[in-house]
C-alpha cells in the first residue's frame, strides 16, 4: 500500500482541495462515498460538493499525475 497526496479539484469553480491518503490507489471510492453521504472531514470540500449538488463537476488526481502535469501553476512546490 502506497501512501501519497492526492487533489481533488472542483473544475467548474477553478478550486483545488489536497490531502492525504494512506493507499492512494483506493483512496478515491471512499473518498466520494463520505461526500455523498455528507460525512467527509474536510468542511471546505464537504460544503463545496453540497453548493454543487446535480451541476458538480470534480476530478480526483495523484501527487504523480499532478508532478507530470507542467502546466499546473505552484508544480515546483511538489516535485522532490
Amino acid at each position: 500500500m502506497a501512501s501519497g497526496i492526492y487533489a481533488v479539484a472542483n473544475i467548474g469553480r477553478f478550486q483545488i482541495f489536497v490531502g492525504d491518503a494512506s493507499n492512494i490507489e483506493t483512496a478515491w471510492p471512499p473518498l466520494m462515498a463520505m461526500l455523498n453521504s455528507g460525512t467527509y472531514p474536510h468542511g471546505a470540500l464537504q460544503e463545496e460538493w453540497n453548493k454543487q449538488g446535480e451541476q458538480r463537476r470534480f476530478t480526483f488526481h495523484t501527487r504523480k499525475e499532478i508532478a507530470g502535469n507542467q502546466g499546473i501553476i505552484g508544480i515546483e512546490q511538489l516535485e522532490s
